[in-house]
């Protein structure tokens, strides 16, 4: 049996629990939302991270550095397989959490759908409007964003059920927060953004849409159409790889996606305490992702890779 087959099937299994999970979720929460309809939520396949070329001691040493103080999530994804998977403060990878501004690359996503229905005409923008995207599907699709969403993106990724929170009743889904969903689901979306809009074989979004989406919106080229730049990153070094970009979500969540290497990672953490008024904030978003990415073997060699004696010396 493939790696792929057994964790689908051990996936299946488990279907019962991930439900009362997601009922437990529901219960402790309050005030008015949408339901995001899913598909069975079962497993993602797993492998060993020497399967996927990483150096597992280097993958570990990735927890203990400064920057992953106070972690609660950090999952890294390779090629469709979960390598590494660890999680702290009361967080699992079925846990619920209100995604924040992640919520934005959804509806960017639902977008490129979008782009194959005659009947929908995305409007015209100089930068990202996810509240005008949103009103653009429903009137081009007569459906609700929710329904549509789910019926165009969260179902086919086999995520489990997911929700909107309103801010009144009856009000228009937000499809610029106020997600909230699993943890591991995210990496579903994650893993369709690496492989050019597929997932696990189907192409979900139009390929070349996820490209697109990597253009620069605003003058500064920091932000694409519903997802950050490398540019807008702050860190004590430049990416460890080319074509890096992110999801920015509340406090320090956040999603880095690398197609060149077919790699994603996931770090939440709780700030610590919040930066003063008029301060920005000053953790460092490159740190975790070059550690993961500097582990892997087969990555093509970076100018700052190199010791100063080999910069100088080429050859050795």
């Amino acid at each position: 049996m493939s790696r792929r087959a057994l964790w689908s099937l051990l996936g299946a299994l488990a279907l019962l629990g991930l439900l009362g999970v997601w009922l437990l979720s529901a219960r402790g929460t309050s005030g008015p939302r949408v339901l995001v309809g899913g598909g069975d939520g079962g497993g993602m396949p797993r492998a060993q991270p020497a399967e996927e070329h990483f150096d597992a001691v280097a993958l570990e040493r990735v927890m203990r550095d400064p920057a992953a103080d106070a972690l609660q999530a950090l999952v890294v994804v390779r090629n469709g397989y979960i390598v590494l998977e660890r999680y702290g403060h009361g967080i699992t990878g079925e846990s619920v959490i209100d995604s924040g501004p992640f919520a934005e690359v959804l509806v960017a996503l639902a977008a490129g759908v979008a782009t194959q229905d005659a009947s929908v005409q995305m409007p015209v923008m100089h930068g990202f409007d996810a509240q005008a995207l949103r009103a653009a599907i429903e009137a081009g699709a007569k459906q609700r964003y929710e329904v549509y969403l789910s019926r165009s993106l969260w179902r086919r990724l086999n995520a489990a059920a997911a929700w909107i929170a309103l801010p009144a009743p009856g009000a228009a889904a937000p499809a610029d927060c106020c997600f909230h969903a699993r943890v591991l689901d995210w990496m579903r979306v994650a893993s369709l953004l690496v492989d050019d809009g597929r997932f696990e074989g189907k192409q979900v979004v139009p390929a070349g849409w996820v490209r697109r989406m990597q253009q620069p919106t605003d003058p500064r080229a920091v932000r694409g159409f519903g997802i950050e730049l490398a540019p807008s990153a702050n860190g004590a070094e430049p990416f460890a790889a080319s074509g890096v970009f992110f999801l920015r979500g509340p406090s320090r969540w956040r999603l880095w996606l690398v197609p060149g290497l077919k790699l994603a990672v996931l770090f939440g953490a709780e700030r610590p305490s919040a930066p003063a008024p008029g301060t920005a904030e000053t953790w460092d978003e490159t740190r975790i992702p070059n550690l993961v990415i500097r582990a892997l073997s087969d990555r093509p060699v970076q100018p700052g890779d190199l010791s100063e004696l080999q910069q100088l010396v080429p050859g050795h």
